[in-house]
């Protein structure tokens, strides 16, 4: 098989980890949508531009019951060689189509043969190509120390993806996985190499949300946790989709407005001074899906409404439906110089802040709806799921 097959295989393969993003937002490869990136006139495409996603090897030993490439799946299996890693990359990095590199493999023979096959390929880009930009690499369960060890020398961010937010939940979907030793001890290794310096991007992982039964509750607990104690700089968030030949190929998909709650709920926690006990939770554990979670803790909470514009602090105003840090520094810079007295001057913010104005006063003056407007207007209402995650 050439190298332009078994990448058609393995950035195909690699679409499913969220961990492979940046900081800025950009598109994910593909070895067609990638192959480009300069103009007609051999100028750079200024554009933002994604990280090279590909996995060494989509050849798996393990039998997750929600994975596509289990041992068990039926499909056409390919794995690259060290030094076709910098083939399939250096071309497309050197022609601005790509901004770095994310590398994950499966579980080839066994862990340390795939670890060692993957970080080969990414120490030959380091030394034998000098290649000094952005790497990421997802580590597997159950690394040795020593594999670890050579990823942080590597690496830029290292991820490793526990898939289900507790020992129990996992062995529903993973068996072949210990939740404590296969991988929160190599979380807590990288943590160390984190605390030197060592891992300028920091650490992630991603959870499957929907495959384990687990509620919304154990999801943002455990990456409460992750954040606290072990120094994560991110938990994504990845839907649960049936595929078929697996054991779960007739269970529900997961609604992508209950990966998009989660994601809301994690900024909460993260950016807004949330505490996991404020979240709206249901009687079983989960988020509502027809309302954004600062929305609906807003509307539950209406003893600390409104908030004056002008003088309320910037903890105060984090808690308005609408506002977020950048427009709430904006509403903290402006009011020193004028104060906000029309509704006009909150909507001027944008139309994400103007949904503010059922929370706020303007120079004590409220230009909100009544609590029956807002009632009828964040009513329950089906869900309608259009686009595909991937």
């Amino acid at each position: 098989m050439d190298l332009d097959a078994k990448l058609d295989l393995l950035a195909d393969a690699a679409r499913y980890d969220l961990c492979a993003t940046l900081a800025a937002p950009g598109r994910r490869f593909t070895p067609r949508t990638a192959a480009g990136g300069a103009s007609e006139d051999g100028g750079a495409v200024h554009r933002a531009r994604p990280l090279f996603r590909v996995l060494m090897s989509n050849i798996c030993a393990w039998n997750c019951a929600y994975c596509p490439l289990r041992a068990a799946s039926d499909g056409p299996r390919a794995s690259l060689e060290p030094e076709e890693l910098a083939a399939a990359f250096l071309p497309r990095y050197h022609a601005g189509a790509v901004q770095g590199l994310f590398v994950a493999t499966a579980v080839h023979g066994d862990v340390g043969a795939a670890i060692g096959r993957m970080l080969d390929g990414v120490e030959a880009l380091r030394r034998k190509h000098a290649y000094d930009g952005y790497v990421h690499i997802k580590l597997l369960p159950g690394a040795s120390f020593s594999d670890v060890e050579r990823a942080v020398r590597l690496a830029n961010r290292l991820s490793l993806n526990l898939e289900a937010p507790s020992a129990d939940h996992l062995r529903r979907i993973s068996p072949e996985r210990q939740w404590h030793t296969d991988l929160i001890e190599r979380l807590r290794w990288a943590r160390e190499w984190q605390r030197t310096g060592a891992l300028p991007a920091g650490t992630a992982t991603q959870l499957v949300v929907g495959a384990a039964d687990e509620r919304d509750r154990d999801i943002l607990g455990t990456g409460a946790w992750l954040y606290r104690e072990l120094g994560l700089r991110r938990v994504y968030f990845g839907p649960f989709r049936p595929i078929p030949g697996t054991p779960l190929a007739e269970a529900p998909p997961t609604p992508l407005a209950r990966v998009q709650r989660l994601q809301q709920a994690d900024w909460l926690l993260r950016s807004y001074g949330f505490l996991q006990a404020e979240l709206p939770f249901d009687a079983t554990g989960d988020l509502p899906l027809h309302l954004d979670p600062k929305l609906a803790w807003a509307l539950a909470n209406p003893g600390r409404f409104p908030v004056e514009l002008n003088t309320a602090d910037p903890e105060q105003l984090l808690r308005v439906p609408g506002l977020g840090p950048l427009s709430v520094a904006r509403i903290v810079r402006l009011r020193q110089l004028h104060p906000f007295r029309e509704l006009r001057h909150l909507t001027s913010l944008g139309s994400q802040a103007a949904r503010a104005r059922d929370f706020v006063t303007l120079d004590g003056r409220f230009f909100g709806r009544t609590p029956a407007e807002l009632a009828r207007l964040y009513a329950p209402r089906p869900i309608v799921e259009q686009l595909p995650l991937f």
